[in-house]
């Protein structure tokens, strides 16, 4: 009877030392799932923020009057024909707040993008728009790249 009692003691110190061995693996495991730095995904907010922006430069000239407006559907249309495409640019990167740089680039027909205007590095993610404009005979895309300074998002 001493020798079933001796395996029972055995057998409790045994699921003791289970029992204690299974804690220390659940809680280490919890502290080191808990240490993990994962990125916050990126704010729809903040890319609706890029878009509008974008879009808002677009329409500063696509949505304005032609100077000669009996041959040019839009001021971006009528810049586009004559032909100088760094003020073009320039005119709806200015737009921008002081919280959003960007890139614009353009082509014609079916030419490579070309960037124009003051040109620079992405800090962090972008987002770009693309436009089609056609004007005397020509199919001009636009493409607008924006981000916010400092690389947040």
């Amino acid at each position: 009877m001493a020798s079933r009692r001796e395996s029972a003691d055995e057998s409790a110190q045994v699921h003791i030392l289970e029992m204690i061995t299974l804690f220390w693996l659940f809680f280490m495991t919890a502290t080191f799932i808990l240490q993990l730095k994962v990125p916050d995904p990126t704010s729809p907010a903040s890319d609706g923020i890029l878009d509008l922006a974008a879009e808002d430069a677009y329409d500063s000239l696509a949505g304005a009057s032609a100077l000669d407006d009996s041959n040019h559907s839009s001021r971006l249309a009528e810049m586009l024909a004559i032909g100088d495409e760094d003020v073009t640019c320039q005119s709806m990167l200015d737009t921008y707040s002081a919280s959003i740089r960007g890139n614009c680039w353009l082509a014609v027909d079916a030419g490579p993008l070309e960037p124009h205007g003051s040109t620079s590095l992405p800090e962090g993610r972008s987002l770009t728009i693309h436009h089609l404009i056609h004007e005397g005979g020509h199919v001009w895309t636009v493409s607008l790249q924006v981000w916010h300074t400092g690389g947040a998002a």
